[in-house]
C-alpha cells in the first residue's frame, strides 16, 4: 500500500525543512511526497530541490498562485498512492504518523479521515 503526500506551499522557507525531514523519517516509507510550490517568491524551491537530490521520493510541481485548494487538487491528480494524505508545509510529524494513520486501513476497516 503506497501512500501519496502532498503538500501546497507558498513562501514555506522557514518551515518546509522540518516538515520533510519529519516525512522522510517515518517508520512506514513505502511512500511519495508531492510539493505542489504556489509560485514562491523566497527559497522555497531551492530547498525542495536541496531534498529532491537526497531522496527520490520527494517530487515538485511549479503551479502559479492559485491557492492552496488548487495545489492539493493539482496534487492528487499526479499522485501514484491508494491512499491521499493532505498536509501543511508548516506542520511536523511523529516516526510513526503514515503507519498509524493507515493501520485501519490495513485491517480492512473503513475510515474518513480529516484534519
Amino acid at each position: 500500500m503506497k501512500i501519496s503526500i502532498i503538500i501546497p506551499s507558498y513562501n514555506e522557507e522557514r518551515d518546509i525543512s522540518e516538515c520533510l525531514n519529519s516525512l522522510l523519517s517515518q517508520s512506514f516509507q513505502n511512500f511519495e511526497i508531492i510539493i505542489v510550490d504556489d509560485g514562491s517568491k523566497d527559497n522555497t524551491l531551492k530547498i525542495i530541490k536541496n531534498f529532491q537530490k537526497k531522496d527520490k521520493r520527494v517530487k515538485l510541481i511549479k503551479g502559479k498562485h492559485k491557492g492552496p485548494g488548487f495545489s492539493r487538487n493539482l496534487g492528487a491528480k499526479q499522485a501514484k498512492g491508494s491512499i491521499l494524505v493532505f498536509v501543511d508545509a508548516d506542520m511536523t510529524f511523529d516516526i510513526n504518523y503514515l503507519k498509524n494513520l493507515i493501520s485501519p486501513l490495513t485491517k480492512n476497516k473503513t475510515l474518513i479521515g480529516t484534519t
